[in-house]
C-alpha cells in the first residue's frame, strides 16, 4: 500500500513540477520553461480603407499566412513615374495610395487601384488590391491574369530619382517572398518588366519592342536597367539569394 502510494505521489509530483510556474521551482521570472504559455497580443497593422501599410517583416508574416485562391506565376515590376520621390514626404503613404486609386478608377476606368502592392522610398509596403483579384493596367490581360503587380513609387529612368537603399531592399525582399510563396524561380518568365510588353498588342516583346510602343517602366535605371540582360545579371541574383535566406528562416 505504502509502495503504491509512493509511486502515485511521485507521478503526481513530477506532473506538478512540469506545470507549476517557473518561479515556484526556483527559476528566474524571465527564464523559459517547458509547458510555459505565452500571451502574444496580435499586432494591429496600419490601415486606411483597403490599403494596408506594412514593414518588410509584417509583409512576410501577412503573406505566408494568406490564402490566395487563384494561380499566380508572374510578378510584375513597375515604377509610378508620377508620383515620384518629390511627392513623398515620409508620412503621406495613404494620401498617395488614395490618389492613385482615384486616378485609376476615375481617369483610367479601372475597377480599383491597378496594383496589388506598392513600395515607397522609406521601404514601407502597401497591399491594396486583393491578391485574389488579378491586377489591371496597360500591360495587358496576358500578364495580368496570373500576375501580381508591384508598383514602386519613383521615376527610375536614368537622370531622375535615385532609388533609396531601403526601397531597393524592400523590392528585392518582397519579390523573393512572393517567389517563395508561389513556388517561382526568378527568370524572364516569372519576374517581368512592363518594358517588355507591347502597349498596343499587349504581347510580350522582351527587348524587341519598338520605342513608340513600349514604356520604359520600371525605369531605365531600375537595378541597372530595364532590359532582360539587366534583370538576369543585376536583379534576379539578388532575389535568388534572398529567397534562400527566407526559406532557411522558415525551416
Amino acid at each position: 500500500m505504502n509502495k503504491t502510494f509512493a509511486i502515485v505521489f511521485g507521478l503526481l509530483l513530477s506532473i506538478l513540477i512540469a506545470i507549476v510556474p517557473a518561479q515556484a521551482v526556483g527559476a528566474k521570472p524571465d527564464q523559459l520553461y517547458i509547458g510555459q504559455v505565452f500571451k502574444i497580443p496580435p499586432k494591429k497593422l496600419s490601415m486606411q480603407g483597403q490599403h494596408i501599410l506594412m514593414t518588410r517583416e509584417e509583409f512576410r508574416d501577412w503573406l505566408f499566412n494568406s490564402h490566395v485562391n487563384r494561380k499566380v506565376n508572374i510578378i510584375q515590376q513597375h515604377h509610378t513615374w508620377l508620383p515620384s520621390y518629390k511627392h513623398f514626404n515620409g508620412s503621406n503613404h495613404f494620401k498617395m495610395l488614395m490618389g492613385m486609386e482615384n486616378f485609376h478608377k476615375r481617369k483610367m476606368g479601372w475597377s480599383n487601384i491597378a496594383q496589388n502592392i506598392t513600395t515607397f522610398p522609406d521601404g514601407k509596403i502597401a497591399v491594396s488590391r486583393p491578391f485574389n483579384i488579378a491586377p489591371e493596367g496597360t500591360i495587358g490581360p496576358k500578364a495580368n491574369t496570373t500576375g501580381i503587380a508591384i508598383e514602386n513609387v519613383g521615376n527610375f529612368d536614368k537622370g531622375h530619382d535615385v532609388m533609396t537603399a531601403e526601397q531597393k531592399e524592400t523590392i528585392v525582399y518582397i519579390t523573393a517572398a512572393l517567389s517563395v510563396k508561389f513556388g517561382l524561380t526568378p527568370s524572364i518568365d516569372s519576374i517581368t518588366y512592363h518594358h517588355w510588353w507591347n502597349l498596343r498588342t499587349k504581347q510580350r516583346m522582351l527587348d524587341r519592342g519598338p520605342d513608340y510602343n513600349v514604356k520604359t517602366c520600371p525605369g531605365t535605371g531600375f537595378f541597372g536597367g530595364n532590359s532582360t540582360s539587366d534583370a538576369i545579371n543585376n536583379f534576379y541574383p539578388l532575389v535568388s539569394r534572398r529567397m534562400q535566406e527566407i526559406q532557411a528562416s522558415r525551416r
